[in-house]
C-alpha cells in the first residue's frame, strides 16, 4: 500500500520561462540570483497545478521532495511548497547522488518506509532507474495529464 509520495522539483514543478533552456535549472538559477533585483518568477514558474494536486493529496499521504540541489530554498519558491511538503531531501545537501540505487535506500530508511510503500516521481530516466532498482514505485514525469493517469493506476486521486 502506498503511503508516500516523493517528488523531483526541477522540470516537475519548477520550469524556467524560457522553453528553449536545456541545461541545469540549479545552474541558472545559481548564475541569474547574483543580479541586483533578482526575482525567481521573473525566470521561473512553478507547475501551480501539480502543487494543488500534491495539496489534495497530503492528508492520504505523507509527501516529500527530492532533489539535486538548493533552488528550491529560494524563499519565494518556499511560500508555495512549504506547506505541502513534509520534509525535502537534498542531493547535494547530504552529499549523495540520485544516480546511487543507495540515495534512496538512504531515504527509505530515514522515512521508515519500503520501497513498495512509495511513489517517486522524477523527470530524469537515470533517477528513476535508480529509484527503481531501489524498489521503488515510479513515475517518469512528462507532463501534467500523464502523471496524473500514472498516479491514478497506484493511488486513488480526488476527483
Amino acid at each position: 500500500m502506498i503511503k508516500a509520495i516523493i517528488s523531483d522539483f526541477s522540470k516537475v514543478l519548477l520550469f524556467p520561462k524560457d522553453k528553449s533552456y536545456q541545461g541545469k535549472l540549479n545552474a541558472l538559477y545559481r548564475q541569474l540570483s547574483q543580479t541586483p533585483g533578482y526575482n525567481i518568477f521573473q525566470h521561473f514558474e512553478l507547475n501551480t497545478e501539480l502543487l494543488n494536486l500534491y495539496s489534495t493529496l497530503k492528508d492520504q499521504f505523507a509527501l516529500y521532495m527530492f532533489t539535486s540541489d538548493v533552488i528550491q530554498d529560494a524563499p519565494e519558491v518556499q511560500l508555495y511548497i512549504q506547506s505541502v511538503f513534509t520534509k525535502i531531501f537534498s542531493a547535494s545537501k547530504i552529499n549523495i547522488n540520485k544516480k546511487d540505487v543507495a540515495a534512496y535506500k538512504k531515504i527509505l530508511a530515514e522515512l521508515n518506509l519500503s520501497g513498495d510503500e512509495v511513489v517517486y516521481i522524477d523527470d530524469t530516466s537515470e533517477y528513476i532507474q535508480a529509484a527503481t532498482q531501489a524498489g521503488l514505485h515510479t513515475i517518469q514525469y512528462i507532463n501534467n495529464e500523464d502523471l496524473r493517469e500514472k498516479l491514478s493506476l497506484k493511488i486513488q486521486l480526488p476527483l
